[in-house]
């Protein structure tokens, strides 16, 4: 083996592991966009379930104080429990919602996650690779996030119908 034939060898194999670098790169970052994505909409479904409560409580909150200034400390006094606000089924169904929430988005990143890391390993063993798996997940996420949003905006309604009834 001449010094010309190892140089050739290595060159070649360099740009084989360089291409397969820049694949991991790219699919790397794909998979970060992706779990951002889910991350987000996971957050963002999150807070647009729990504010409604939130500003529910609130108020509810106001009303009992107001209440119980007009009415004076020895009526506070004598009978405490009326002039607690009203709210401990929407503070559970928040908390309820909220698990449900964060398991769902938990479960959607490791999908996303798994797809990433399947991916980078293909890369690497220099079988073919399934480059579209990871748009595919974050679509799919975006989508499943939209779904989310929509039935959390269902869910404040519901509860602000509650809070008005």
């Amino acid at each position: 083996m001449d010094f010309e034939t190892v140089v050739t060898d290595v060159k070649g194999r360099f740009e084989t592991v360089s291409a397969q670098a820049q694949d991991v790169a790219k699919l790397g970052v794909n998979t970060f966009k992706a779990s951002t994505d889910v991350v987000v909409a996971g957050v963002q479904d999150l807070v647009k379930s729990n504010s409604g409560v939130a500003k529910h409580l609130v108020d509810a909150g106001k009303t009992s104080f107001e209440k119980a200034k007009a009415d004076g400390f020895v009526a506070v006094a004598s009978n405490p429990v009326e002039y607690l606000p009203q709210g401990r089924n929407e503070v559970v169904s928040a908390f309820n919602s909220s698990v449900t929430l964060v398991s769902k988005t938990g479960e959607k990143l490791v999908k996303v996650l798994k797809g990433g890391v399947n991916d980078i390993s293909v890369t690497i063993s220099g079988k073919p690779s399934v480059k579209r798996s990871v748009k595919k997940t974050a679509t799919s996420a975006r989508k499943t996030a939209t779904k989310a949003a929509g039935s959390a905006k269902k869910t404040a309604k519901k509860v602000a119908k509650k809070a008005t009834a």
